[in-house]
């Protein structure tokens, strides 16, 4: 039959209420201390001395160091009190007649019968009583949050036998004359105690999952260990029977051996290397090795004969560590409770969140009522020598009207602990969608996304982040609708930044390769109006070499020579996007050089600027078709000589160079012809658009071309 989860809830919870009642009558009915209500150690001559005042009846009356002479006529000694044990005789219920010895004087005492409330029982053991009942509370948790893990089951089982166990030995001593039906109980209660060790080993091999396969479970060596041990507290009862053996020393053998094959278990389970799906810290081994000590200690406590014991717990140093191994030995269930929390399949962090509130409330609340009922009853002791019940119900009262306030406040400090505040919710998303404004990248709107859920919801959250689409959160990811509805559109809003950043990036791409277009055409028509200035010198050179060749070979070596260094310069500024001024003057000086083997007139060139200008950049060969178009038209034979003039002033950031010449005409058609408008365009491109060039004639004869423009601009950069 499958159960829902609900149903399977619900089992659970009855369950631990069926154990919690099921040791109501031994708690009711049974003591925690002997009938003196002392703590005996021995002197050197076997006397026994009140080590520690426990409780009722010897609270007020008997003080500690007082040496118990005699009880009703019969010398108390270690070995009269030892006899007893042995006999299993146990002290009178009524009235005790007492000498004992105070301060070297000998008193006769008359201890009544030990009568215990319950408050009192409790008290007494309240720290052992807040372990007990905390390991079924804990399995309750477990199973709340994963019913469908048999492991969960499984540490339920053990805990509530361990609550039943430790019940068991806690109030073993009985207050009152058990009758035929008591007695068919108790004889239950201890055959359920006996299968303690069964479960504890049960509990090991299963956690978190079987140490066996489903399909083939008796092929494991465990299986048939925890098989053998469920069916021996029934063997053991037979036993007993038929070989008149007590049964404790039986289940005392059957615990020696179960508990530390579960302790092997554990060690064995975090002593090798973790699964694939799980890592173990460093404290969780550490916490498994002490817990197996713990468990192997208590065995080995049990195995010490219970005569012996009792002359070794004499011992202050003995007492110390029985104590100690008590206390870890109850807190053994919620060690191992922590250590299945730490599994993934319990979803540890969801499971403390949820029950964290309620396990504080609960011992804030116990606090304040222990608190109030100790202080009042000892108060009101103090003053009238009396027990007072009306401080219980005072105490309860108060802790009725302090659950309110104390919930929602605790719940209010732990929603921020735990990242469930709605208001710490909303800050973070308003801090994140200003940090998602300035995200420039992917990761940027990553990282403001995580650390928007760490600051809001102080955990992480598994979000998808597919290369195109929408993010989306993670559908195993357990969260309150509100808080689902949040993250969802904090997510929505990193999505529409994302195509934001895609749709940016796409037009900046967009326009760098735009930018990158112009700037090959730029490249492409200025290697093109290099084309065209670089074959018409190289002809009309080729000619000049051709003519002084056959009239004066020397010069045409001369020649030659400044033709080589006239083309290298070409070629390098064909290559190159600025030249500086004084380069582009040095190349005149050559070209003049090469011309005055061609031409009969004299040819000179004047520089009129301050050298400062000499190291400004100009387009390259920004000269040459100047001094070509002057040559050309200005330097007719018969004429003078012809004086070509270059005039370099800078106003502001804006430079103008003049170059001008005195030859016998303009350039021969009206405007800047097609050497001249192509440079015009080629210093358009370098300097920019608002660069200027005109060419004039000039009134006392000659041609002037002006050039102007911004040497901060385009050129500059």
């Amino acid at each position: 039959m499958n159960l829902s989860f609900r149903a399977r809830r619900w089992l659970a919870l009855g369950a631990v209420l069926a154990a919690i009642l099921f040791t109501v009558p031994r708690f009711l009915t049974h003591t925690p201390y002997q009938r003196l209500g002392v703590k005996l150690d021995w002197t050197p001559d076997h006397r026994g001395r009140v080590s520690e005042v426990v409780g009722p009846p010897g609270k007020g009356l008997l003080r500690r160091g007082d040496i118990l002479v005699a009880v009703d006529g019969n010398p108390i000694t270690q070995q009269y009190i030892l006899k007893r044990f042995r006999e299993g005789k146990s002290w009178p219920a009524g009235p005790l007649a007492m000498e004992i010895e105070r301060s070297g004087r000998l008193l006769n005492l008359t201890v009544p019968p030990l009568s215990l409330s319950a408050w009192q029982r409790a008290r007494v053991l309240s720290l052992q009583l807040i372990t007990v009942i905390a390991a079924p509370l804990v399995a309750i948790l477990l199973v709340w949050r994963r019913p469908d893990l048999n492991a969960a089951w499984v540490f339920l089982w053990f805990a509530i036998l361990q609550a039943l166990g430790t019940m068991w030995s806690l109030f073993r001593f009985p207050q009152v004359e058990l009758g035929r039906g008591f007695k068919t109980y108790l004889g239950i209660y201890h055959g359920l105690v006996m299968w303690y060790p069964a479960s504890f080993l049960h509990f090991m091999t299963v956690f978190p999952r079987p140490r066996w396969s489903r399909h083939g479970p008796t092929r494991s060596v465990w299986f048939w260990l925890v098989a053998l041990a469920y069916v021996t507290p029934p063997a053991l009862i037979v036993a007993s029977r038929a070989f008149h053996t007590p049964l404790d020393r039986l289940y005392l053998f059957f615990q020696t051996v179960a508990l530390p094959l579960g302790a092997l278990s554990l060690l064995l389970r975090y002593a090798r290397p973790a699964p694939p799906d799980r890592r173990f810290l460093a404290s969780e081994r550490v916490l498994a090795i002490v817990l197996a000590g713990t468990l192997l200690s208590a065995a080995a406590l049990d195995l010490v004969p219970e005569m012996q014991m009792i002359t070794l717990l004499t011992l202050p140093s003995m007492r110390l560590l029985s104590t100690v191994i008590l206390f870890a030995w109850l807190a053994s269930p919620l060690l191992i409770a922590y250590l299945i929390a730490n599994d993934p399949v319990f979803d540890p962090r969801r499971l403390i969140v949820r029950s964290t509130p309620y396990a504080l409330l609960s011992g804030v609340l116990a606090a304040l009522y222990l608190g109030i009922v100790v202080v009042s009853q000892r108060l009101f002791a103090a003053a009238t020598g009396e027990d007072a019940v009306v401080f219980n119900v005072v105490a309860a009262l108060i802790v009725a009207f302090a659950f309110a306030p104390l919930r929602e406040r605790l719940q209010r400090g732990l929603d921020r602990l735990y990242g469930r505040d709605p208001q710490a919710l909303r800050a973070a998303l308003v801090q994140a969608g200003r940090e998602l404004l300035g995200a420039l990248d992917r990761d940027e709107v990553r990282a403001a996304v995580d650390s928007a859920i760490a600051r809001g919801l102080k955990r992480k959250l598994a979000i998808e982040w597919p290369e195109h689409g929408m993010p989306r959160l993670a559908e195993h990811e357990e969260l309150r609708d509100e808080e689902r509805d949040t993250i969802e559109n904090l997510v929505l809003q990193a999505g529409i930044r994302l195509e934001n950043l895609s749709l940016h990036e796409q037009r900046a791409a967009a326009e760098r390769q735009a930018v990158e277009l112009r700037e090959a055409a730029t490249r492409a028509e200025l290697v093109a109006l290099h084309a065209q200035v670089q074959p018409h010198f190289l002809f009309n050179a080729l000619n000049a070499l051709s003519y002084l060749t056959e009239t004066d070979p020397k010069a045409a070596q001369r020649f030659t020579e400044r033709l080589a260094d006239m083309l290298r310069y070409t070629i390098e500024a064909g290559q190159r996007r600025a030249a500086l001024l004084s380069e582009e003057i040095a190349f005149v000086e050559d070209y003049l050089g090469v011309a005055r083997e061609r031409y009969e007139n004299p040819l000179s060139f004047e520089y009129r600027g301050t050298p400062e200008l000499l190291s400004a950049a100009v387009p390259p060969l920004l000269l040459q078709p100047l001094v070509e178009n002057s040559l050309k038209h200005g330097c007719a034979p018969g004429n003078g000589a012809l004086h070509l003039r270059l005039e370099a002033r800078r106003e502001a950031d804006w430079l103008t160079l003049v170059f001008s010449d005195d030859g016998a005409s303009g350039n021969g058609a009206p405007g800047l012809g097609l050497g001249l408008g192509n440079l015009e365009q080629r210093l358009k491109r370098f300097a920019g658009s608002a660069a200027v060039m005109d060419a004039v004639p000039r009134p006392e004869g000659g041609f002037a071309v002006t050039m102007r423009w911004c040497s901060r601009s385009k050129a500059a950069a």
